[in-house]
């Protein structure tokens, strides 16, 4: 059974060393690693390029825009039996593939999820994470199962589904994992590892309103056939704007 990353990312040259690192220091290494820029304007690509001697490492360019385009375009660049798509602001400790493995092959689980623990000392923000896996815990045991910004599908379910949908506007990866689950993907939630989520989207604005704008979309899902298609609010993928400006 062989499993690739796929790591979505757009002017990640702050965080994507990071988390190349932590996969680096993998106790089990992945088969395959890619990279898919989204039309970076920073260094992006020649950072994930630099692991290349380091890791089993593929760095593409997008042809389509969004993060959706984004990991299809990752997924299928390669033919491993497993793919495990991470953020590009997060980071992952020294078992996460070992775990994520052991889980495919102990409990046959096709479409899985993975708990985080946001990194940052603010209590509020730390807590809103945990809080976020008890309702991904909850979701699990109902017909709408969820995940975000880590998380693994077998191969054969991608297809069969067609990959994420770029006509999602938020909550693309809620989606992937429904219909994941939909096509008979057994669905369940790694033990014995997690990720850490980036606050940034958080601290960088007001984080009131991110988490206010969260609710927002999760409730215009529920009540619009689990699928927010429309542009609710202003909101992009990528990197670091605020550091970016801080240089110019």
């Amino acid at each position: 059974m062989k499993l690739a990353v796929v790591i979505p990312a757009k002017n990640e040259e702050h965080r994507l060393p990071a988390l190349l690192g932590t996969i680096e220091a993998q106790t089990v290494k992945p088969d395959e690693v890619i990279v898919v820029d989204s039309h970076s304007t920073d260094e992006t690509v020649k950072i994930a390029q630099s692991f290349a001697d380091r890791l089993p490492i593929h760095v593409q360019t997008a042809v389509g825009k969004g993060v959706a385009s984004a990991r299809n375009e990752g997924a299928a660049a390669t033919t491993c039996d497993y793919l495990v798509f991470i953020d590009a602001d997060v980071t992952v400790p020294p078992n996460f593939i070992d775990a994520i493995k052991k889980t495919i092959e102990q409990r046959h689980i096709e479409v899985g999820a993975i708990t985080q623990r946001i990194a940052s000392k603010k209590f509020g923000l730390a807590f809103g994470g945990r809080m976020m896996n008890g309702y991904m815990r909850v979701m699990s045991l109902t017909p709408w199962p969820l995940f975000f910004s880590c998380y693994f599908m077998s191969h054969k379910i991608h297809d069969e589904i067609g990959g994420f949908d770029p006509e999602i506007f938020v909550m693309e990866d809620y989606d992937y994992a429904l219909r994941g689950k939909r096509a008979g993907g057994k669905f369940g939630i790694v033990k014995d590892t997690f990720f850490h989520s980036s606050p940034r989207r958080y601290e960088a604005t007001d984080g009131n309103k991110s988490i206010m704008q969260g609710f927002y979309a999760e409730f215009y899902r529920y009540t619009h056939g689990m699928r927010v298609t429309k542009k609710l609010f202003d909101y992009d993928m990528g990197g670091e704007p605020e550091e970016h400006a801080k240089k110019k």
